[in-house]
């Protein structure tokens, strides 16, 4: 990485001034090290995000950033439609909401390790995984309509988790103005047997132990103690969203010459967030962030039906870059040609950002209340 266009704020924050066609400054969250190990292609990336019409303070690039489609992974960039704003396809992602959900179980290692291997048997069995698979759930036009609107609060409502999940999923479990009629036929169609699963890629399902504590105020928000399970799954609106992410980037591809903007890099092609196409653009997003609150409610309650005992404790909802998990220690058995295994490994804590004071006091409300 050459490192000799950054600025250092403090340890773990570092600048790149706007030049050229940049609006705003690239401003990259990682401490020396990490910044090191990045992608030079990430942050010309970040630097093309900053081209952007309508960018909002600056070009930000997490910890975990690497060179993605368009954006760099771990991207993220505010847009005002009032100032001619963007919304960007190739920038939101062909995953659309793709996240992670860690589940408490109350459970510890001694409880787990008699039971891993019918444990690991169970999860294989009612979590379907890979490219195209199916699930037992089948939804009908009508049902899709209904998931596409109601999200993880559609899951509950028909049996698939629980009401006070709700309280502590994004959104409440339920993305404001979708649009499914914005979602054409074959994404619907690609969706229609993939509710409950995790497809392929970088989304698992783990079991997962806290092996160490990093901060401890965090950690007793969040109900973690050392050497309990938690379960962790990462998936997000499965073939549904890839369509609409692919539909919309050919689309965006051909209008965004219309609108007289100009790009570094074709990957980031968009259109105005008040265009006709941005905002059924907009409509059909909401309506995949749905897909996935759904899904990953409805695995959440497959998992739960896996443990040796039920969850005593409704399930968090994290981002997947969300940097207020103290520690995510991993425990995790997987079955295979091989038969069944155990691995375990232990990431090193993210640098908790300014997110943490206002998480903090509000699963503090939510853990006060159990």
């Amino acid at each position: 990485m050459e490192t000799s266009r950054f600025s250092q704020v403090d340890p773990t924050t570092w600048r790149i001034e706007p030049v050229g066609a940049m609006h705003v400054p690239v401003v990259i969250y990682a401490d020396e090290h990490l910044l090191l190990g990045m992608d030079d292609k990430a942050v010309q990336q970040a630097v093309n995000v900053a081209t952007l019409p309508g960018i909002v303070r600056g070009s930000y690039v997490m910890p975990d950033g690497h060179w993605g489609y368009g954006f760099p992974i771990g991207g993220v960039a505010a847009f005002d439609p009032d100032h001619g704003g963007v919304v960007s396809a190739g920038g939101v992602g062909f995953d659309i909401s793709c996240g992670v959900r860690t589940m408490l179980t109350g459970l510890s290692v001694s409880d787990i390790l008699p039971l891993q291997k019918p444990l690991a048997d169970s999860l294989f069995r009612q979590i379907p995984a890979g490219v195209g698979s199916k699930g037992t759930i089948t939804l009908d036009a009508i049902d899709m309509e209904a998931m596409l609107s109601g999200g993880a609060q559609w899951a509950v409502e028909r049996g698939w988790g629980e009401e006070a999940d709700l309280e502590r999923i994004e959104e409440n479990g339920q993305m404001a103005g979708a649009r499914p009629d914005c979602v054409s036929d074959r994404a619907k169609e690609r969706q229609r047997e993939e509710m409950g699963t995790l497809g392929s890629g970088n989304h698992y399902l783990e079991v997962q132990v806290v092996a160490e504590i990093f901060d401890p105020i965090v950690a007793e928000v969040f109900g973690l103690t050392k050497d309990s399970v938690v379960v962790t799954i990462h998936c997000g609106s499965r073939g549904l969203g890839h369509q609409i992410g692919s539909e919309f980037l050919k689309e965006m591809v051909v209008t965004v010459g219309e609108s007289g903007i100009v790009l570094p890099d074709r990957e980031l092609a968009c259109a105005p967030i008040n265009s006709k196409v941005g905002q059924r653009y907009l409509g059909a997003m909401r309506a995949a962030t749905n897909c996935a609150l759904a899904n990953r409610e409805i695995l959440g309650h497959y998992a739960g039906g896996s443990l040796p005992i039920s969850f005593p404790m409704p399930s968090f909802a994290f981002c997947s870059t969300s940097p207020t998990i103290p520690a995510r220690s991993k425990l995790t058995w997987s079955t295979g040609n091989r038969g069944t295994c155990l691995s375990i490994a232990r990431a090193q804590p993210a640098p908790l950002g300014p997110v943490t004071k206002a998480c903090r006091r509000r699963c503090a409300r939510s853990v006060s209340r159990f």
